[in-house]
């Protein structure tokens, strides 16, 4: 049993790696070789009245990698004026998301593996597949709004499957934006302009890329571009007009349980993610409640894949890659790669295999 903490994992893992890991992973759920269980999420309230504990999980197997792989994030959540959403573990700065890896040969533990660098990875890598797939092939200028360590994986794999030549970043805070786009301009080697406004970001824009924690829409559907592609990292950061406006509206899979689902004591929140809920009706009027439009359904990036959607047909169409769902095969897929790639390198801290096994029948 091997811990790989985010510093191993980043030694390794670069967008390129991550995107072939990942084309793998859809490669084999393409061909009916993996399968995933999508989120879901448990609220239980905490000793205060302005927070709540959050417990989410989701599991996916791989056959390329022959491994299965679950996720598990355990979370204090807030939403400071319902603007953002604001999480930690034991204390502000600190998270907790662990990776386990399981053998589908012999069901061996094969791995623990920090979550933290690698999620903003998968996440990245998969968007930027959805813009391979629907941007125009002479997409050129990127709109970006964020600029932290998702907004960066994000430019990483868009910058890996176009040629881009102008990037412009908007983030509310003025320092950050600057200090990303002055970074980002350095390890790409492309221009990256921090911006006053997200208009000035999305208009013009080929390819519009929101990639927040913010619990609302991000940008005006009337500033993109007729031709223009527009991924998100949550639904919450699209409004219903860009819904409605899109001519072709993709999504990476299957998020959660679909909302409706007659599934005894789940409720439909924020993302419009499936959820169990413990806390007198007080508490959970803390939780943020999911807008309609975070419940829609589209074809899939396997649609797309198959030939059973036709994804772009027009150099003028407006497509939305919706960059959620999967995530149980994303981490079978990416966690599995790198798992090989560490032990190559010597890379991680053995444990013995025997402290998580026994001999007595579950």
């Amino acid at each position: 049993m091997l811990l790989l903490r985010n510093a191993d994992v980043q030694t390794v893992l670069d967008m390129p790696t991550t995107i072939q890991a990942l084309r793998a992973g859809y490669a084999d759920l393409a061909a009916g070789e993996a399968a995933y269980i999508p989120r879901i999420d448990l609220y239980a309230p905490t000793s205060r009245d302005d927070d709540y504990y959050r417990w989410g999980s989701m599991t996916g197997s791989c056959r390329t990698y022959g491994v299965l792989a679950t996720r598990i994030k355990s979370d204090v959540v807030s939403w400071p004026e319902g603007r953002t959403e604001e999480k930690y573990c034991v204390e502000p700065g600190t998270y907790s998301g662990i990776i386990l890896l399981y053998s589908t040969d012999n069901g061996e533990p094969l791995a623990l593996v920090q979550d933290g660098y690698l999620q903003h990875m998968r996440v990245g890598g998969s968007a930027g597949i959805g813009v391979d797939a629907l941007a125009r092939e002479d997409a050129a200028t990127l709109g970006l709004i964020g600029s932290g360590g998702m907004a960066r994986s994000y430019l990483e794999a868009i910058a890996e499957v176009r040629a881009l030549r102008e990037v412009r970043v908007f983030s509310p805070t003025e320092a950050h934006r600057r200090h990303f786009a002055h970074e980002m301009s350095q390890a790409l080697g492309i221009s990256v302009e921090a911006v006053e406004d997200p208009e000035t970001a999305v208009r013009k824009a080929d390819i519009v890329a929101t990639a927040t924690d913010a619990m609302a829409p991000t940008f005006d559907v009337d500033w993109v571009a007729p031709g223009a592609h527009v991924t998100c990292v949550t639904r919450r950061e699209l409004g219903p007009g860009l819904l409605d406006r899109a001519d072709a509206i993709v999504q990476l899979g299957v998020n959660t349980i679909p909302y409706g689902a007659e599934v005894p004591g789940i409720e439909w929140r924020r993302s419009g993610m499936a959820t169990y809920i413990a806390g007198r009706p007080g508490d959970r009027t803390r939780i943020p409640q999911g807008r309609g439009s975070e419940r829609g359904v589209y074809p899939s990036l396997i649609d797309v894949m198959k030939g059973r959607n036709p994804g772009r047909t027009s150099p003028d169409q407006i497509t939305l890659f919706v960059n959620t769902g999967t995530q149980g095969l994303q981490f079978a897929a990416v966690a599995g790669h790198t798992l090989q790639l560490a032990r190559e390198r010597g890379l991680g801290q053995a444990f013995p295999t025997e402290w998580f096994l026994e001999d007595i029948r579950d």
